[in-house]
């Protein structure tokens, strides 16, 4: 049985409401569901308890951003959180009106509704009245019996009709919407919604994973990293008769990407990866210099593993003798024993040295079975730095006037290397920040999710980081 109805929704081109006809599915008598999406809503108001919070959404990133801004008003402890998706996979015709994202919450045995979009949408009872009925962007309002819920402006479509659940019951929610955990009630809302709106990561840490794609206008040094340290660590079997070279120097002028070449190196074998700057060796009393050396290759051992030692020359000096050397001569000395207890072993692991200085240190840790394989890492040509400028780039959004051409040049006329062209592009992002004014935003407040997908880094703004930067070289 259908009915025809008129709904009302506000025109803000036109700046008045608009009254429309359309012909929703009448379940007055019989309680049945014309969409999923009004199904499911009802199944998550029933699971709402007073440390709960109900999202529906038809855009996760849009809403999450938004939810980000307003947390503060959402006053109760939220330890679970039931998902609504409402898109074409739902519902065909939901899926393509969908426009609102809103969170509702229970407190006091009331029940309130949340706008999380930046535009107004219509929460009303009876009839429409826009003076009264639009729920502005962060606003909260308390919901009645009856009242209804026009977030999405879907033409044709039954909008939302909250009904206070007549029962607790969190087993429909658990099946049809999606569930997130947010634990800690303590902490409040700050943490629980910072546990909700972030993008799922494997593991604990929180650091970034490179790889050699991280990685630009190095190819060659790339290819020599597969072939000595990836493919016998893949096959041993191969190289079950040949002397692995088990110490690496990369050597090269100063920010030109040796430590990263050696994280997503560690990464892109798999085995487990330790950078230590070689000062954390050095210590002022007799002997703890030599045992610090010792403890670090000790960890070798076990199992497959990379450590790196970043300015390597610190403790890898050419020797004199002279008593002023005495200590660096012990360093050196027992660098030697532990390289050659390392490539004597069965134990596929590499230490990889890094330094900017080549000519200061010992011939004998240089040669052949120590750090007999050696890399040099130079400032980037014209190509490499084109081809570093498509990494950092590639996450970035820009104006049409940025020609990569252009900027190469400029990069390459004030010799920029690696670490410089990272900077650049970081420095042209907060330039874009000022001259959209949005940082102003930031500070009011007003910041919105279209202002964050508005963000476009300009040819100016990128001169401007160019011209930054190279007054900062010495």
């Amino acid at each position: 049985m259908r009915v025809q109805s008129i709904n009302s929704y506000y025109n803000y081109n036109m700046n008045k409401p608009v009254r429309t006809v359309s012909v929703p599915a009448f379940k007055g008598i019989f309680d049945s569901y014309d969409s999923k999406a009004i199904e499911y809503f009802d199944y998550g108001l029933q699971a709402l308890d007073e440390n709960s919070l109900l999202i529906a959404t038809p855009n996760r990133e849009k809403t999450f951003f938004n939810l980000k801004q307003y947390k503060d008003k959402i006053d109760v402890p939220i330890l679970k959180t039931y998902i609504l998706d409402v898109t074409k996979d739902l519902d065909k015709d939901w899926g393509h009106s969908v426009s609102n994202g809103f969170a509702v919450f229970k407190k006091q045995n009331e029940y309130y509704i949340l706008n999380l979009e930046h535009m107004g949408m219509h929460v009303y009872k009876g009839e429409y009245d826009p003076d009264t009925s639009i729920l502005q962007s962060g606003e909260v309002r308390k919901l009645e019996n009856g009242m209804r819920i026009d977030a999405f402006m879907a033409f044709g479509r039954e909008p939302f009709l909250f009904k206070r659940p007549s029962e607790f019951n969190t087993r429909k929610a658990e099946r049809f919407l999606s569930v997130q955990d947010t634990i800690d009630a303590t902490a409040h809302n700050a943490v629980a919604i910072s546990k909700i709106t972030a993008p799922k990561t494997e593991g604990k840490t929180k650091s970034r994973i490179f790889t050699f794609a991280d990685i630009g206008g190095l190819a060659h040094v790339i290819e020599d990293l597969r072939k000595f340290v990836i493919r016998p660590l893949a096959y041993p079997q191969v190289f079950e008769n040949v002397r692995l070279n088990k110490g690496i120097l990369l050597y090269g002028p100063p920010r030109c990407g040796k430590t990263l070449l050696g994280k997503a190196l560690a990464n892109e074998a798999g085995i487990d990866f330790k950078y230590m700057n070689a000062n954390e060796f050095k210590s002022s009393h007799v002997g703890a210099t030599e045992a610090s050396i010792r403890d670090a290759f000790k960890e070798l051992e076990g199992k497959p593993s990379i450590l790196f030692i970043d300015e390597f020359d610190a403790i890898g000096k050419k020797r004199d003798g002279s008593s002023n050397a005495r200590y660096d001569d012990a360093t050196v000395n027992q660098l030697l024993g532990c390289m050659s207890d390392l490539e004597k072993s069965l134990t596929t692991s590499f230490v990889i040295a890094a330094t900017n200085r080549k000519d200061l240190l010992d011939d004998a840790l240089v040669a052949s079975g120590r750090f007999g394989l050696q890399m040099e890492i130079p400032m980037p040509n014209e190509n490499a730095l084109e081809e570093i400028y498509k990494v950092h780039s590639k996450n970035q959004s820009f104006g049409e006037d940025v020609n990569i051409k252009e900027i190469v040049t400029a990069m390459l006329e004030n010799k920029f290397n690696g670490s410089d062209v990272a900077e650049m592009f970081t420095i042209g992002f907060f330039n874009a920040l000022e001259r959209m004014g949005l940082n102003q935003k930031m500070d009011a407040k007003t910041f919105n999710y279209n202002d964050l997908k508005s963000i476009r880094v300009v040819k100016s703004d990128l001169f401007k980081a160019i011209k930054t930067i190279t007054s900062q070289k010495i």
